[in-house]
């Protein structure tokens, strides 16, 4: 692999914990270190979501190192903190429909899940899979594993467009759809023009577009049925 290849993933890497720390400032940092009223369960899941992406700003490093026995050992950690991060992703989606269906009609809160993580579990899920089962193939593990940032940094970026730009919500979400699904497609025509496969970046492309759908449809009969069923079932 390219050094020029891992510089531009080690600073992409560390702009998403930055992003992501700036998006989140204004509506859960500035508050520390009391956090009054927060459930601890949001503070497990920024700890863990804030792990994953230090660890994938270590293992960058660690390839342009080149201490790759090293990078090996880092990255069992992943068989640890990605499970726990998506468990962490449902605990708290349940505590915020749980607050949520106090005050706002079921529709709208059901409506609200398709933003709350409870689709991310299955399609963060699915690519970090792909990113284990392809390991040893670096092009394929490489291009999953920072998909698996990309659609964590969603949440931060579309909180810093809304905080800091002051594009209000929904508006906000265009121009993190336009960045995470945007990147995604950039990449995909790179890889495609320099003769790589298209398939990596391609199933990131689809799960993103997938999770747009979703989102835009959330008052659908379709999505709403699935919800309430989640909740009875799971909540």
């Amino acid at each position: 692999m390219s050094n020029s290849v891992v510089n531009r993933l080690l600073i992409f890497f560390v702009l998403i914990f930055i992003i992501t720390n700036l998006g989140f400032y204004k509506t859960y940092l500035i508050h520390f270190p009391k956090f009054e009223s927060f459930p601890w369960v949001y503070h497990i899941h920024g700890m863990l979501a804030m792990a994953w992406v230090l660890m994938l700003i270590a293992q960058a490093y660690l390839i342009r190192a080149k201490k790759y026995e090293l990078h090996k050992l880092v990255g069992k950690l992943s068989y640890v903190i990605m499970p726990l991060f998506l468990a962490s992703l449902f605990f708290a989606a349940k505590e915020s429909y749980l607050t949520n269906i106090k005050t706002k009609a079921q529709a709208d809160v059901l409506a609200n899940m398709t933003n709350g993580g409870t689709i991310d579990i299955f399609f963060i899920g699915l690519i970090f899979a792909l990113a284990m089962l392809y390991k040893k193939n670096v092009g394929y593990h490489l291009r999953f594993m920072a998909s698996t940032g990309l659609i964590i940094l969603a949440p931060g970026l579309g909180r810093f467009v809304f905080a800091f730009l002051e594009i209000p919500f929904p508006l906000a979400l265009i121009p993190m759809l336009l960045c995470t699904t945007g990147a995604g497609i950039i990449w995909l025509i790179m890889d495609i023009r320099n003769k790589k496969s298209a398939f990596p970046m391609g199933v990131y492309v689809v799960i993103s577009l997938i999770m747009f759908v979703i989102g835009a449809g959330s008052h659908s009969a379709s999505w709403q049925g699935f919800a309430k069923w989640w909740v009875d079932n799971l909540y």
